[in-house]
């Protein structure tokens, strides 16, 4: 496949650019009186909107100053004409924003019933939705407000501070120490021990008091739960209560768990199923048990599940032993949903074969042929066929593309004024309501103008996923193919790697505090260039986009020497650390192969990270005109 040809590029260049200096000294004019109508605003002073608003109605960001205008006075507004504003400037991201504003107006001028009036249904945020009940309770509708208190205090983590007022009402009211407990369980699930000590406070008598202190106690000792529990009379609370802390137990000493279930269940008289998603837990942790005993009756429990998400965790662990019978056992117990899943019906295509029933196994593998799916690229492999995926191209339609001329002037102003992320905002609502077809034409336009972070949003938000040169961008390519050679990794492997480490944003952050277009952490870094005698100081560096592709792919080839060229098992030690790349080889057999070995890896995050760069490395040789193999036969002939 070629490059997009881009002579159109020039086409939108003449749309949407001034033509003559006549041109040029409007809009220099426009933007002067515009800025002066915002610092107006800026200054609560809404003359000089009144006075030279006319003189802009040509200009692309007029709309912005009318949205300020209405803000001015909000407090004053009805419902009904905020509503209208949203439907006049339907087109601007504000007539979506408009909403919390008003909202924030209401709440702050405690005009309750203009709240309800506004918000008919209960709002998706929580600080919204602590307001909304608190409405209800003023409106006079306690029962209402008092049952969306209920709703929102029970959670295990904290919860909005909006809610402290409705809250005060709703415990004075109706709160018993019941509550307090449950919401106690929950902190323990959510891991959350502060809270506990939090709720001690709350209680009225000194038994749930002792309670509380207990059990957060035993949130410290998980191990003393049989000691504790032996006195314990059976109650619903007690049983809830003992299957948090055994689920607790089971993230913290899986060892103990067996002998723990033994005594619960016959200390306490739990109703069919009661117990299921504590032994669920359990089981999922004792994957690796040795003892016998243990085993069957962990897979007793996953036979009485009708949770795909444990089921699945069994399915890899027999994956990972080559255990071909109990793999199509474990799949059969899916929900038909799930089974139907390209994943699995791969895997019960690969394990009909291994078991001799190769007619049976390769007409499923064909089933599942040629979709631009991970599975269908595995099953083209086992078949030895052709890998072949969809891939959709855009032609360039300027008449088509016109009428969003307008928005496209506005993101482009805004663009010209250093306001990035206001022009992100428009971008993503035009995007957000325009036909499919259209949405592939306006990404391919934002490509062309080289709106780097608008192209991926539109192709995630549009879900265009078999426009592969849309959602792929080969950006940075002359530093990736040199450090590339400098380190011998394959250009290839770097852009896709990079390309979901972070999408080709150089000033990434993550959680973990990697930073970068490859997504570096500092101790890596440091480790790295050491190592290497590369120059490097301080993390800053790392946002550097040259510096960052130095280290990074200095680092992958490290792990690509680590482990003799399988980018398998160097992009999961990439993503996890060597450390958990190590734990997942040697929990599996010797039997299996390389797809084995990314199924049976326990970390979800993980496992779709390798799957994905695989992906994005076809697309990319795809797109560039880069032939290769989807994996090499050193990688194909893997076993650890």
């Amino acid at each position: 496949m070629r490059l997009v040809n881009v002579n159109w590029f020039v086409i939108f260049i003449g749309m949407f650019s001034s033509s003559n200096s006549v041109a040029v000294s409007e809009l220099w004019l426009n933007r002067y009186a515009y800025d002066a109508i915002q610092q107006g605003f800026n200054n609560k002073d809404i003359s000089v909107y009144h006075i030279k608003r006319t003189s802009i109605d040509d200009y692309p960001l007029a709309a912005y100053t009318d949205y300020r205008a209405f803000l001015f006075d909000i407090n004053n507004k009805t419902p009904q004409q905020v509503k209208q504003f949203s439907q006049d400037f339907f087109d601007y991201p504000f007539s979506v924003s408009i909403r919390a504003d008003y909202l924030n107006a209401m709440i702050a001028t405690r005009n309750w019933a203009n709240l309800l009036g506004y918000q008919k249904e209960l709002p998706k945020d929580q600080h919204y939705q602590c307001y909304y009940y608190t409405a209800f309770y003023h409106q006079g509708k306690k029962e209402i407000a008092f049952e969306g208190a209920k709703k929102l205090w029970m959670n295990g983590k904290s919860v909005s501070n909006a809610c402290n007022e409705l809250f005060s009402y709703w415990s004075k009211a109706e709160r018993t120490d019941e509550d307090i407990l449950l919401r106690a369980l929950l902190a323990v699930d959510s891991r959350n021990s502060s809270l506990i000590t939090y709720l001690r406070k709350l209680v009225s008598t000194e038994q749930s008091r002792d309670t509380l202190t207990e059990m957060g106690r035993l949130y410290k000792d998980p191990n003393k739960l049989i000691m504790l529990f032996e006195t314990k009379e059976d109650t619903p609370f007690n049983r809830a209560y003992a299957q948090t802390m055994f689920k607790h137990l089971a993230r913290n000493d899986i060892t103990k768990t067996y002998s723990t279930f033994q005594f619960l269940i016959t200390h306490f008289e739990f109703e069919k199923g009661e117990f299921q998603s504590g032994l669920e837990c359990a089981a999922i942790r004792l994957l690796e048990a040795k003892d016998q005993e243990v085993i069957e009756w962990r897979d007793q429990i996953f036979e009485q599940s009708n949770n795909d998400e444990a089921l699945e965790q069994r399915i890899r662990l027999a994956i990972r032993k080559a255990q071909w019978r109990d793999i199509q056992y474990w799949i059969l117990g899916l929900s038909e949903q799930k089974a139907s899943s390209y994943r699995w019906q791969y895997w019960l295509g690969r394990s009909e074969i291994e078991l001799g029933d190769r007619l049976s196994g390769e007409a499923r593998l064909k089933r599942i042929l040629g979709e631009r799916h991970f599975y269908s690229i595995a099953a083209a492999i086992s078949l030895n066929r052709e890998i072949r995926y969809p891939i959709a191209n855009v032609e360039i339609d300027t008449e088509q593309l016109s009428i969003y001329q307008s928005e496209i002037n506005r993101v482009n102003e805004l663009l010209n004024l250093g306001k990035e992320a206001p022009a992100k905002s428009q971008w993503r609502h035009l995007i957000n309501r325009v036909p499919t077809k259209d949405k592939t034409l306006l990404t391919a336009y934002a490509k062309a103008q080289q709106w780097h972070a608008f192209t991926h949003d539109a192709t995630l938000v549009g879900e265009l996923w078999d426009y592969i040169e849309l959602r792929f961008p080969v950006r940075y390519y002359d530093l990736f193919e040199y450090y590339g050679k400098k380190h011998n990794v394959d250009t290839i492997s770097l852009l896709s790697l990079t390309r979901q480490e972070s999408s080709f944003e150089p000033l990434s952050h993550s959680f973990a505090g990697a930073l970068g277009l490859m997504q570096v952490l500092p101790s890596t870094a440091r480790y790295i260039t050491d190592k290497y005698d590369i120059s490097y100081q301080q993390r800053s560096e790392l946002l550097d986009v040259e510096k960052n592709i130095e280290i990074g792919s200095r680092y992958l080839s490290h792990l690509l020497n680590r482990y003799d060229q399988n980018r398998v098992i160097a992009y999961a030690a990439y993503n996890a650390g060597p450390t958990m790349a190590a734990v997942w080889r040697r929990q599996t057999s010797p039997n299996i192969d390389i797809f084995a070995y990314i199924e049976g890896i326990s970390f979800k995050e993980t496992r779709v990270y390798v799957k994905n760069i695989l992906m994005f490395e076809m697309y990319y040789r795809e797109i560039i005109g880069h032939k290769a193999p989807f994996l090499t036969l050193d990688e194909l002939d893997w076993h650890p």
